[in-house]
């Protein structure tokens, strides 16, 4: 069975579960960023300010890559649905089980 989108609706990133996935992915590289990794123009700073910087850096990192899905998804809707090129397609198999 062949699938193809055809459009992909801009409200359903923002309210769905990628924003919140993006948002650990983003805790994970700023505490590898910010805490782990050495470097001598972070040492100066307390726990609480890297703990800050952690924060501040997740928050701006998912507020970007939202933004850019959302720009993605509308020049694919106007490639797919104004000018009418073809979708990503999808060939899906059925699996039988006895």
């Amino acid at each position: 069975m062949k699938l193809e989108v055809r459009n992909i609706s801009v409200g359903s990133l923002v309210t769905s579960s990628v924003p919140l996935v993006i948002f650990c992915l983003a805790l994970l590289g700023g505490i590898i960023t910010f805490m782990v990794v050495p470097n001598l123009q972070l040492s100066p700073m307390s726990s609480f300010q890297k703990i800050l910087s952690v924060g501040l850096y997740a928050l701006l990192y998912v507020i970007i890559s939202t933004a850019v899905l959302v720009f993605a998804s509308f020049v694919y809707n106007v490639f797919t649905g104004v000018l009418g090129l073809r979708g990503v397609v999808f060939d899906i198999e059925e699996i039988h089980h006895d």
